[in-house]
């Protein structure tokens, strides 16, 4: 009988086999090993998450819908910065740990640079262009001269597809936030702990565009005491109808290896065309098998009980149009915190 270990066993073996056929195209001669080194990569982290056996869980929805307060509700404390509006600027990961802590993974100063030379060359409108130079950050002469070229730009060139321009997003954060980290990035890989009463700091990163655009990856360790089993991974993502494109660019980035999906929908706004647009890309993406829906109560925006049964119909009503039979679940996260 088929049995998840032989299935495990098999999908481990055939990305092996996909590896290895990747190894030996770079070895044809004339032929760029770039490209095969990314897919090495992917391969290599399918193995990773495979072997790992880690359930991960994404928490997503619009913005002010009240993901943060949930999460920090279902784990039993203030964990997660929290507030209306855009407050989340790097998907989150959350584990049990021995001790609380916070893991936050810096990318080095040939990343940040690469990066932002690659946006320059997808910019046509900058000038100077970066092909003309070897751009780095850390040189003061290439900061001034890229802020103003950015400053330089006509305001209707940093609108595209009704939302900001993303090269632009990434070069702006990236100067904004140069001296806060200057020190702290560097030519190696660098990850930063904070510790018991130094936890909280990892939320100004967490909040803040031009701080959170420097890491790699940011992971919460929470006591073992919580509700979080050790195989379970639970994920804090930035608002889907957030104006940063770059944030629905890391959502869709963390969708792809999840394999539970909790959308967070606020009483007070219910479903807007915004949510319409993100659960169709989710549906592309072949992921609506495994999602529940939760509606955050506002007490203060309902009348009674009857108006908040109302509200959970219709939304019941228009998610049907997308997920037939939509698990839905009501209550409050701020009173349940």
């Amino acid at each position: 009988m088929i049995n998840y270990e032989s299935i495990k066993e098999s999908l481990t073996q055939i990305n092996r086999d996909i590896s290895s056929l990747f190894a030996t195209a770079k070895l044809i001669p004339g032929i760029s090993g770039n490209p095969f080194n990314v897919w090495e990569r992917e391969c290599a982290f399918i193995e990773k998450q495979m072997t790992e056996d880690i359930v991960s869980v994404a928490v997503v929805g619009p913005t002010k819908s009240g993901k943060s307060t949930f999460v920090n509700a279902y784990l039993g404390g203030d964990y997660l910065r929290r507030g209306a509006g855009v407050v989340t600027s790097i998907v989150t990961r959350i584990r049990t740990g021995p001790k609380l802590k916070a893991i936050l993974d810096f990318k080095t100063w040939d990343e940040v640079n690469d990066e932002m030379r690659q946006a320059m060359v997808l910019f046509p409108s900058l000038n100077p262009h970066p092909t003309d130079i070897q751009f780095d950050i850390r040189h003061d002469w290439d900061r001034t001269e890229l802020e103003n070229a950015l400053n330089s730009l006509n305001t209707d060139k940093l609108i595209s597809n009704d939302t900001r321009d993303a090269n632009w997003m990434l070069l702006s954060s990236y100067l904004k936030g140069y001296k806060h980290v200057n020190k702290t990035v560097s030519s190696e890989n660098r990850i930063e702990e904070y510790k018991n009463k130094k936890f909280t700091r990892h939320k100004e990163f967490v909040g803040d565009d031009s701080l959170a655009v420097y890491l790699r990856d940011m992971e919460l360790q929470i006591e073992t005491r919580h509700n979080l089993d050790d195989s379970i991974e639970i994920a804090d993502c930035q608002g889907s109808d957030s104006p940063n494109p770059l944030h629905l660019a890391m959502i869709q980035d963390y969708l792809l290896k999840t394999n539970l999906i909790i959308y967070v929908l606020s009483s007070r706004a219910g479903i807007r065309q915004a949510d319409i647009k993100f659960l169709t890309m989710i549906k592309k993406m072949g992921l609506l098998e495994n999602i529940f829906f939760v509606v955050n109560c506002d007490f203060s925006e309902h009348e009674g009980l009857d108006d908040l049964l109302k509200l959970i119909e219709r939304i019941r009503e228009e998610l049907s149009l997308i997920k037939p039979d939509p698990e839905i679940f009501t209550f409050s996260a701020l009173f349940n915190l």
